[in-house]
């Protein structure tokens, strides 16, 4: 595994394409050194742990187990993508989301700002419609301002 720390890995049932979209560097958990069907869990999580990066995927069970890793450890995750199921509507709803042109709410009613995402663990689910983010833990927040 890299030492280098991501912000985004990409589930490796998704195109490496998304990588241009995503509003920093990013890898696939393959790139990361995880095999091709590794364990969603914990596999899959503790690589995200490992490199504090936020997951990118269209697997709706990862919400459960972020959660679930997060109960058991006692520790927050650094947050989740949950895209739509095709790859088309991948592209434009991160296209839209790049270019300014898809406004997102956030939880705490402040300005959604994509790249603090991970560091709030918040999971942005782009499958609703409109898009929703919420909170994947319980912890209260810290204001550092």
């Amino acid at each position: 595994m890299s030492k280098k720390k991501q912000p985004f890995i990409i589930d490796h049932d998704l195109s490496a394409i998304l990588k241009e979209f995503l509003p920093s560097d990013a890898r696939t958990t393959v790139e990361c050194g995880l095999r091709p069907n590794a364990p969603d869990y914990p596999d899959v999580v503790n690589l995200c742990q490992q490199e504090e990066a936020m997951l990118v995927t269209a697997d709706t069970k990862f919400s459960n187990y972020l959660r679930r890793y997060q109960r058991e450890r006692n520790t927050c995750c650094w947050g989740l993508v949950l895209l739509p199921a095709d790859e088309l509507s991948q592209i434009e709803i991160l296209k839209r989301i790049k270019a300014g042109k898809l406004k997102i709410k956030h939880p705490v009613a402040r300005v959604f700002q994509f790249e603090d995402a991970r560091h709030e663990n918040l999971f942005i689910n782009l499958r609703a419609n409109p898009p929703e983010v919420t909170e994947l833990c319980t912890c209260e927040w810290e204001d550092n301002e």
